[in-house]
């Protein structure tokens, strides 16, 4: 199976869907935003942005925190 074939079923089987480090750590794909475009030509995806904090603190102390997009599956076209 290739990549893209590996993130369609995970996508189907988990609805939490998945982020681009989740697709780096389980499927060694780096490119989750181009798989994602590809998929969308037979399927339909949603993209949900989320908030997430890094390891690295502001001047007053807090986490810095960056958008993620989470991808999930909805159904085919």
């Amino acid at each position: 199976m290739n990549k893209t074939q590996d993130i369609l079923n995970y996508l189907k089987e988990n609805p939490m869907g998945i982020t681009s480090m989740e697709a780096i750590q389980m499927f060694g794909a780096t490119r989750l935003a181009d798989i994602i475009f590809r998929l969308r030509k037979k399927h339909i995806i949603q993209e949900n942005s989320e908030l997430v904090k890094t390891r690295y603190k502001k001047k007053n102390g807090e986490n810095r925190v960056v958008n993620v997009s989470r991808y999930t599956y909805k159904h085919e076209r």
